[in-house]
């Protein structure tokens, strides 16, 4: 059985600083809980006219990345959110079978991803202060359905999250396997499945890849999280037996 790749986000350049943004890889996930922005020092007006052009251009630089991060602000909504999740990740602890999931729809721009998110972010950071020593738990999975998404994509998409190797004639069972062994092993508590609305049931592709989520749920013991584009495109989608859907979680 494979073992996921854990690595730590690299000094250096810009194509690594990007790949360690991305939430659909375990580093990219991991820095994303660990951050904690601090806002910049102010410095007082004489400090400032004594810096260079480059110390300003430094400095101001600094404070518009800062700016630029948007930070969250913990809304009815997204507090309704984690609330829900964390509910159901205690129904869903000792369950053999018939795990309740949560699907979040709306609009586009409307906040799904970050509730989404937020809601993985708070279940890792709790999983930690529980288990201060499973530095090599997974106890998050997150994965964004690609359009026109076939089993195989949403396999690899879990095989990618987890740093699993996967080569371009690769079974696709042994990838299950692997996905499966690992998230047991690292006790992985959450998937959450962005942008399942790119699963289309009108085509035998599409179907296929609703089936692999199914399959996933009924092997991996975790609490499904979906974000389709409305209720009514995530009824056959939902990888959970039995959802508990919150409406109307625009944010």
């Amino acid at each position: 059985m494979s073992s996921p790749a854990v690595s730590a986000a690299p000094p250096g350049t810009t194509d690594d600083e990007s790949r360690h943004r991305q939430l659909t890889v375990l580093a990219g996930w991991r820095r994303f809980v660990d951050e904690e922005p601090a806002p910049p020092e102010l410095l007082p007006d004489r400090q400032w006219r004594r810096l260079s052009d480059a110390g300003r251009l430094a400095y101001d630089e600094d404070r518009l990345n800062h700016h630029s991060r948007l930070l969250v602000v913990a809304t009815p909504v997204i507090r309704k959110v984690i609330t829900e999740g964390r509910r159901l990740s205690y129904l869903n602890r000792n369950a053999d079978s018939g795990r309740c999931g949560l699907i979040l729809s709306g609009p586009a721009r409307t906040g799904k991803t970050t509730a989404l998110t937020q809601l993985g972010k708070t279940l890792e950071v709790i999983h930690r202060q529980r288990h201060p020593r499973s530095g090599t738990d997974i106890p998050v999975l997150y994965i964004t359905v690609p359009p026109a998404a076939t089993a195989k994509m949403i396999a690899v998409g879990f095989a990618r999250f987890l740093g699993l190797p996967v080569i371009r004639r690769a079974n696709l069972t042994d990838i299950i396997e692997s996905v499966c062994g690992v998230c047991t092993d690292t006790r992985t508590g959450l998937v959450a499945v962005d942008e399942m609305h790119n699963v289309s049931l009108a085509t035998r592709p599409g179907a296929e890849a609703s089936d692999m989520l199914k399959y996933f749920s009924e092997r991996i013991p975790a609490t499904y999280l979906s974000t389709p584009a409305s209720m009514s495109s995530a009824t056959d989608c939902c990888p959970a037996p039995a959802a508990s859907r919150s409406p109307g979680a625009s944010a």
